[in-house]
């Protein structure tokens, strides 16, 4: 008897070890969704609770409070789904656990009506910040379930996840431990033939629907239950380089949807003109950011441009800028390239595209196109021309 319960226990064990994502809404663009998370916001906000300890009575009592206030907005039928309401802003990426603070785009999210700039944000923050296995009381957030699939699938031989290897994959706990990153097609199908044991698919259906619901949010990513997850563009995903695929999908996409509200087509943003090879060109160089630590600078759409491969190749070495108004500038010291350029001038910036987020990204490059032009001038000791 005594090792019938314990093999019983280390089972049930294995078992609650799993990729939970309980939620309570899954429309990203329902009112209650937005309300909800807009209560949670301010009540981090208005009672400090960073500076709570976790582990004291006045922490539980806030915590209570926060049901509380849920509760009367939309009441429930018990206090469970109103905790469920409140973690899945956590499992989902927008709060912190222990209620410490949330996502630095989340007020961002809660204030746009526009549907499809709600869905990149919300991406955004899934795909950064998903945390399945984190509660209000329960921090993991060092483990990122969907980098670890979106891995997976990359690896996969014929880069296509079917259900049975998402049910595969919530049933592999510890994935922080895997240190590839990823489970091959044999590890796969072990873990599936294990989740069939303890019936995994039967108890846990809405989990594994609603991951499916969610990955559709992820950029080049097709999400069904019938014919699985796999990336709408194989050839966008490129795992051993520094620049993270998908949000730099999640980025081009964000710039051809801004250059087509505006110009009706993918122009260049000086030209104003369609044509074939151009680039998606950052102002503050996506190294810079990286290097930083500034992962949301690398991958803001507000830090790029639309540009032909010409002004970009002038761009991208701070030959020319552009001031507050889009008026070019012009490093006259280059002598070899100053006729061309010059004739570029003519161009200019509209103020349609010159956003605050924008403006100040421009500010850092004209301080590298400055500093590159005292450069210049001390080592040809010519007059500045400046530009037209």
């Amino acid at each position: 008897m005594k090792v019938f319960k314990k093999k019983k226990i280390i089972d049930s064990q294995q078992y609650d070890d799993y990729w939970k994502l309980t939620v309570e809404y899954t429309d990203i663009y329902d009112m209650r969704f937005n309300n909800t998370l807009k209560i949670i916001v301010l009540f981090i906000d208005q009672n400090h609770l960073d500076t709570v300890d976790i582990c004291s009575n006045e922490f539980s009592e806030m915590y209570k409070k926060l049901q509380n206030e849920i509760d009367s907005y939309n009441p429930k039928s018990n206090k469970a789904s109103v905790r469920k309401s409140i973690n899945q802003f956590i499992k989902l990426g927008f709060v912190k656990p222990f209620l410490k603070g949330y996502h630095k785009l989340c007020k961002r999210f809660l204030n746009v009506t526009d549907h499809y700039e709600k869905s990149s944000l919300f991406t955004k923050i899934f795909y950064e910040n998903a945390s399945l296995s984190s509660s209000v009381k329960t921090d993991k957030t060092n483990i990122k379930e969907i980098n670890f699939l979106l891995k997976t699938l990359a690896y996969k031989p014929d880069q296509i996840l079917t259900k049975n290897d998402i049910i595969a994959l919530m049933v592999t706990p510890n994935i922080s431990r895997i240190s590839k990153g990823y489970l091959t097609k044999d590890e796969l199908d072990r873990q599936y033939a294990y989740s069939k044991k303890i019936k995994f698919e039967n108890k846990k259906y809405n989990q594994i629907t609603y991951l499916f619901k969610f990955l559709n949010y992820v950029p080049n990513i097709h999400a069904s239950k019938d014919s699985g997850v796999s990336f709408i563009n194989p050839n966008e995903v490129k795992i051993d380089t520094k620049r993270d695929p998908i949000l730099y999908g999640l980025l081009k996409k964000d710039l051809k949807a801004e250059s087509t509200r505006i110009y009706g087509d993918t122009v260049c943003y000086l030209k104003k003109v369609h044509q074939k090879g151009l680039i998606c060109s950052h102002i503050k160089d996506s190294a810079v950011c990286l290097n930083e630590g500034k992962i949301d600078e690398a991958y803001d759409y507000y830090n790029t441009l639309f540009l032909a491969p010409d002004v970009d190749s002038y761009f991208d070495t701070y030959s020319i800028s552009f001031d507050d108004n889009g008026k070019m500038l012009i490093n006259s010291f280059e002598r070899h390239d100053f006729d061309y350029v010059k004739s570029l001038s003519k161009y200019s910036l509209d103020k349609i595209i010159l956003t605050p987020e924008r403006l100040k990204y421009l500010q850092w490059h004209r301080s590298k196109f400055e500093e590159k032009l005292l450069r210049d001038k001390k080592f040809f000791g010519n007059k500045i021309l400046g530009s037209n």
